[in-house]
């Protein structure tokens, strides 16, 4: 049985390893990055930053600023479009006090995420997944085959970050 049982957790983590994008950019950090999300269907990004209305505060009125990186058309940078903002990665965000913020994404909105500011001043997202606690990094969604647009449907995300001690994360997530 326990051997049943550690080959079970074994193709687990391994089915985390093997989803896992290759072959895409990596946007460029800034100090303010926060995390980003790609899909399996291009390589465009979609860029989480804080905004800060000073060096160690959120701006409480709009904490995150959000973007995409158009890879598949030389990288250039643009806004959400309406329907993006309105219906996959635009942000409801709530202020919880002491410079924190709880927010969802809108096309996911049963995964909290909390905006925070660490000791040194450095903003980042910690959520928890599968009774797991860490900082996000990224995202990537598995479009299920023959979705688009408002029709879109997931087969699965992967939540990469690093827990409190620095360990990488990797947590999948099945809509």
């Amino acid at each position: 049985m326990k051997t049943f049982t550690c080959l079970l957790y074994f193709l687990f983590f391994v089915s985390i390893y093997t989803f896992a994008q290759e072959g895409y950019p990596t946007p460029p950090f800034k100090s303010n990055t926060l995390f980003y999300i790609q899909h399996s269907e291009g390589h465009n990004t979609y860029v989480y930053e804080a905004n800060m209305s000073d060096k160690q505060h959120f701006n409480n009125k709009n904490p995150i600023n959000n973007y995409r990186i158009l890879y598949d058309k030389g990288g250039e940078i643009k806004p959400l479009t309406g329907i993006q903002q309105k219906f996959a990665y635009g942000i409801i965000t709530k202020e919880l006090g002491n410079n924190t913020f709880e927010f969802e994404i809108v096309s996911y909105k049963n995964q909290p995420l909390y905006l925070k500011m660490d000791k040194a001043g450095k903003p980042y997202v910690e959520t928890t997944l599968n009774d797991h606690k860490f900082n996000l990094h990224r995202i990537f969604i598995k479009q299920k085959e023959g979705t688009s647009g408002l029709g879109t449907q997931v087969e699965y995300l992967i939540f990469y970050g690093t827990d409190h001690r620095g360990t990488k994360v990797r947590e999948k997530l099945i809509p």
